[in-house]
């Protein structure tokens, strides 16, 4: 089974949990933090690689599967490796936005009429509406065929068509327009491209020599394609047109280089103090704090506040995150996974700050047949059109999607299954009046929640 496809670029808030430690750069557990990717791998639950630096110095680094599979045989990543990094473009975009305000060039209150009148609203969206995702601006990217390459007046087109979904100011929705938007904005305000302005007030400032805007993948430059993993191997992703990404998903990096560009934000080194601050803070959205580029997360049994941004574009994804009162970076950069890549950086901060969390585990138990009396049921997904229908079996549960054959589910916890063979992790939430009320579906980078049926 493969999921419907759920191309894309996104964001989301993060929250992890740290233990109660001392920092974790002084002594962290390095054969421990072996440990977690040596099982993610080796059970097919990512490729692609991670860096943790602290300060100026890269403490842990580690690559994970291959970049490209030839007619020779697959071609391992490293530590040099290039990945999409989809909206952890965003911060990229954000800073240069804020660049131009301390230049004196722009101001957060500059309405986007000024560039882009015929948006929707555009007297009243203002660049900080944009940066915040406030604007009311609705995604461009809905529907649309992420291979076939568009120009910029033809996604500028694609934006101004999209209707407003709420007055500027009054609520939270992420939207891919925002950065689009902001980008072209940063190249009307320069008179130049957003490459040759990401090369000069980021990559060429701080040194970055393997981050790029744009452009078809170049294994020969040890660039990374992206897989899938279905019928019991990874295969290919066919390759979005990473210019339809645009301000909003558009860059290509290291993970080395992804630390180091956090670090050098939160250091100062590319924007002013007020900058940065106004770059972590925005509007809340039922209770979860969003920033203007950069979002908080907190772990809370240490007392650290973070910050972070994630992204994802075809089959790859990326995060980074940064604790300032640690100067600690960590940057993912997946190009293939099956396992939720929000817990993988939880788990490495867990590593980093010294948690006893267990680690993940795939390995098959048994559970008796009555133990899973309470997943039995029909699941749906009503905005993916898909619909599952579980049933107990002698060694865990049969999993059906309407129109296809039933597919084996094993127990790797008490209300964890899966389907190893299509990449396919099920997790069951406790049971309400002896029946699990739904559970959510991990496959490839997607997560599906599915509801029971009464």
């Amino acid at each position: 089974m493969r999921l419907p496809s759920m191309v894309g670029v996104s964001c989301v808030v993060l929250a992890a949990l740290g233990p109660e430690s001392t920092a974790a750069q002084a002594r962290f557990d390095r054969a421990r933090m072996d440990s977690l990717f040596d099982v993610l791998e080796a059970n097919g639950r990512m490729m692609g690689a991670v860096t943790v630096r602290e300060g100026g110095r890269v403490i842990y680094q580690r690559a994970l599967g291959f970049r490209d599979s030839t007619a020779g045989g697959p071609v391992a990543s490293d530590g040099e490796t290039m990945f999409r990094i989809g909206s952890v473009t965003k911060p990229f975009t954000a800073v240069m936005i804020y660049q131009l305000v301390d230049e004196g060039r722009l101001s957060l209150d500059t309405p986007l009429s000024r560039f882009f009148p015929r948006v929707a609203n555009a007297d009243s969206i203002t660049i900080r509406h944009l940066l915040g995702h406030t604007s009311g601006v609705a995604d461009y990217t809905a529907g649309m065929d992420p291979l076939t390459p568009l120009g910029r007046a033809e996604l500028l087109a694609r934006i101004a068509a999209v209707p407003s979904r709420f007055a500027p100011g009054t609520r939270w929705r992420y939207s891919n327009s925002n950065y689009a938007l902001l980008g072209f904005i940063v190249e009307e305000v320069t008179g130049s491209t957003y490459a040759e302005q990401l090369q000069r007030r980021i990559a060429g400032r701080i040194g970055l020599r393997r981050t790029r805007f744009g452009g078809a993948v170049d294994a020969a430059a040890n660039e990374a394609h992206s897989y899938y993993f279905d019928d019991g191997r990874w295969r290919r992703q066919p390759e979005d047109a990473l210019e339809n990404a645009a301000g909003a998903g558009g860059i290509v990096s290291t993970t080395a280089e992804l630390t180091r560009f956090v670090s050098a934000l939160f250091r100062g080194e590319l924007v002013s103090e007020a900058g940065v601050r106004e770059m972590t803070t925005g509007m809340s959205d039922g209770g979860i704090p969003h920033g203007k580029g950069m979002s908080p997360f907190t772990l809370r049994a240490v007392d650290r506040t973070g910050y972070a941004h994630d992204g994802s574009v075809g089959a790859f994804t990326a995060l980074v995150g940064y604790v300032p009162r640690d100067s600690l970076a960590v940057a993912l950069t997946l190009n293939g996974h099956n396992y939720p890549q929000n817990r993988i950086f939880r788990m490495v901060w867990d590593v980093l700050y010294g948690t006893p969390a267990p680690l993940p585990s795939f390995t098959p138990i048994r559970l008796p047949t009555e133990a899973t009396a309470s997943f039995e049921g029909v699941y749906a997904a009503d905005e993916y059109g898909l619909t599952i229908t579980v049933r107990r079996a002698e060694a865990g549960l049969t999993a059906q999607t309407t129109g296809q054959d039933p597919f084996p589910l094993t127990p790797i916890g008490p209300a964890t299954f899966m389907y190893a063979h299509a990449g396919i992790l099920i997790e069951f939430a406790e049971p309400v009046s002896g029946a699990s009320p739904r559970f959510t579906l991990f496959q490839q980078r997607a997560a599906v929640a599915l509801t029971r049926k009464p």
